[in-house]
């Protein structure tokens, strides 16, 4: 019996570093996009986007389904000159719009900077609904943005993941100057 657990340890130890490899490597691969001051990884299974929304700097999209999509914008002025204030008149916009449900809504911490996150539906003129997250924060160039995930309802759970890359990697390119040459180094290993 106790050289079953002596056994068992070991390959308990290596199934525990393989799965850690394999989260990290799910947040840390992908497609890198560094173009209009802004950097972020997303998804190999997606690609590069043209978005027709109001203060575009990026957009992605699943190579499958263009439905499922993330825009990057930065937030007009007219909007507010603080986070705070652009979200809440937004917000407003989005709560007078026929057919919206609030879903969620926080303030948390996103790479060190206050971000206010919004997650709502919608139903869009096709009858079909769609499922959003809409992350507002000020970066250090002091403009605000918004990283806006959209997905139909029944996709969302699963390609949520996207999101979580493209937000959790999102940056300025000069404040990214370490983090990519970090990357480099970790893409000659791979």
């Amino acid at each position: 019996m106790k050289l079953k657990n002596l056994l068992l340890i070991p390959l308990l130890v290596i199934v525990v570093v393989a799965l850690s490899g394999c989260i990290t490597d799910s947040f840390e691969g992908g497609e890198l996009y560094e173009k209009n001051g802004i950097t972020f990884r997303y998804p190999d299974t997606w690609q590069e986007a043209s978005s027709v929304a109001e203060g575009s700097v990026a957009a992605v999209a699943h190579r499958n389904n263009s439905a499922i999509s993330i825009v990057i914008q930065q937030v007009p002025s007219e909007l507010g000159n603080t986070t705070e204030t652009a979200y809440e008149n937004n917000n407003r916009n989005l709560e007078a719009s026929p057919g919206y449900i609030n879903i969620q809504e926080n303030t948390t911490q996103l790479n060190g900077k206050s971000a206010k996150l919004h997650r709502y539906i919608t139903n869009e003129n096709d009858g079909s609904q769609k499922e959003h997250i809409a992350t507002w924060l000020t970066m250090s160039d002091h403009k605000m943005y918004v990283v806006f995930f959209s997905s139909p309802v029944e996709n969302y759970e699963n390609e949520k993941y996207a999101y979580d890359k493209v937000v959790g990697s999102f940056d300025l390119i000069n404040n990214n100057q370490k983090q990519s040459t970090v990357d480099k180094i970790f893409d000659l290993f791979k």
